[in-house]
């Protein structure tokens, strides 16, 4: 019975991680279909253009898929699935007779448990403030290398973000903006997002200090017990800098399949 148990929690944990997931990187618009959450977001980053399944619908695979075509068709979007080991149904061969493409950009959702790796103050020149301003988006903005229409769409998705959020950012000794990260806090959990660091002040330990200033806001002034964050899994560099900061924990995983007509660029490629 203690090992039924231990995977109940296991799962239940799993879903809260992954609803914290999804209200941390929000959609500019959402349709539910019959267990499935569809969202769109003008093709700003998969995963606020694609669908994940959270519960099991009453209608067959081929037909669902069908219907949800339609809506991204409708909005000028392929259509995407963001398949999670936590999702509800198997959809895979009712996918590959619709014909959509492998699995691609596999990513891991890490958690670190402030119960067992408290976040602390490391001194270091990192801000953290509630709300976006000009000074981080733009930074965001210049490290993506955004377009106009991009940086608009960027910006209106940090806008949708419903519950409380923190924008960190840890400077340069010259005041400029070295490494950025955002965070959402929901149910307990902080969600970091826009982890990104200025190529000429890599390895100097900014992606380290806005991190942990952003863990330290969350726990102090928004009450959070943990954190969690996407990364890909062939990304060595960030998975070792998050095994540094105790992101210790990979709670799940997810991949994404499109239709094959599709070109890889119609989204873009942040996970």
């Amino acid at each position: 019975m203690s090992s039924v148990m231990a995977l109940l929690r296991s799962i239940t944990d799993a879903r809260r991680v992954e609803e914290a997931c999804l209200n941390g990187w929000p959609a500019l618009k959402t349709i539910w279909l019959d267990g499935w959450l569809l969202r769109f977001s003008h093709g700003h980053t998969k995963r606020a253009n694609s669908i994940s399944l959270l519960w099991p619908g009453t209608r067959q695979p081929r037909e669902q898929i069908r219907s949800a075509e339609a809506f991204y068709t409708h909005h000028g979007l392929p259509t995407i699935f963001r398949l999670s080991s936590v999702s509800a149904q198997d959809i895979g061969g009712a996918l590959d007779e619709a014909g959509y493409g492998p699995g691609e950009d596999e990513t891991c959702v890490l958690y670190r448990d402030f119960a067992t790796a408290r976040p602390q103050g490391n001194g270091s020149a990192a801000l953290v403030r509630p709300g976006l301003d000009d000074i981080w988006f733009e930074a965001h903005a210049r490290l993506q290398k955004f377009s106009a229409a991009a940086a608009a769409n960027a910006r209106a998705l940090f806008g949708a973000v419903a519950v409380p959020t923190g924008y960190a950012v840890s400077l340069a000794g010259d005041g400029r903006p070295a490494s950025l990260a955002f965070g959402a806090v929901y149910d307990g959990i902080v969600c970091l997002n826009a982890v990104a660091t200025d190529p000429e002040f890599r390895r100097q330990g900014h992606a380290y200090g806005a991190i942990n200033a952003l863990l330290a806001w969350a726990q102090d002034e928004q009450g959070a017990k943990g954190a969690c964050l996407p990364v890909m899994a062939g990304n060595d560099i960030g998975r070792s800098l998050y095994r540094s900061l105790a992101f210790s924990t990979e709670v799940s995983r997810y991949s994404y399949r499109r239709k094959v007509a599709w070109s890889p660029s119609s989204v873009a490629q942040d996970a």
